[in-house]
């Protein structure tokens, strides 16, 4: 004979209620996600790209070498290719893998600050994918630009999410 618990946790404005099997993902939450992933992109890019732009320490190689994933679909690469890919991927795959991926990842309060610890996963490929060389400043300013852009992607998309529909917890 199992017992079951029906104590209720108080409903908070910070976490939208979650029924016992989560969030279903369905074309809504998708359209929010990849909502969270655009503002997440507006966001960072002023960071990501005005800084290094500033400071004339951007560097277009990584971004042509980038765009060869275009070859795949018939594109040349090229930089506006490379940029083009760059803003798709954070607007809809990212966004679509934070969806399933989400839930695994910590903290566990607040769950928004997930799309932080999601973006830091893809930080590391993206410091390989796009790494500058130079100085040690050039290399150092590289580091900490990419990694808080990141953070601002993460936890926007996140924040999107968790504000919208919540963050969608998978039972395994």
């Amino acid at each position: 004979m199992s017992k079951e618990s029906n104590s209720a946790s108080p409903i908070t404005a910070e976490e939208p209620a979650l029924d016992e099997m989560g969030i279903l993902i369905t074309l809504r939450v998708v359209a929010v996600a990849m909502a969270g992933g655009l503002v997440g992109m507006v966001l960072m890019l002023p960071l990501l790209a005005g800084v290094p732009l500033a400071l004339d320490l951007f560097q277009t190689e990584s971004i042509v070498e980038f765009s060869s994933f275009g070859l795949y679909i018939g594109l040349e690469p090229s930089l506006t290719t490379g940029i083009v890919l760059f803003l798709l991927g954070g607007t809809t795959v990212l966004p679509l893998l934070f969806l399933v991926a989400g839930a695994f990842l910590p903290p566990e309060e607040p769950r928004y600050l997930r799309g932080a610890t999601y973006a830091t996963i893809f930080w590391i490929g993206f410091l390989f994918a796009f790494w500058p060389g130079g100085s040690v400043l050039t290399e150092a300013l590289f580091v900490v630009i990419s990694l808080v852009s990141h953070w601002i992607y993460g936890t926007t998309l996140g924040y999107v999410l968790h504000s919208a529909i919540g963050v969608p917890q998978h039972n395994v």
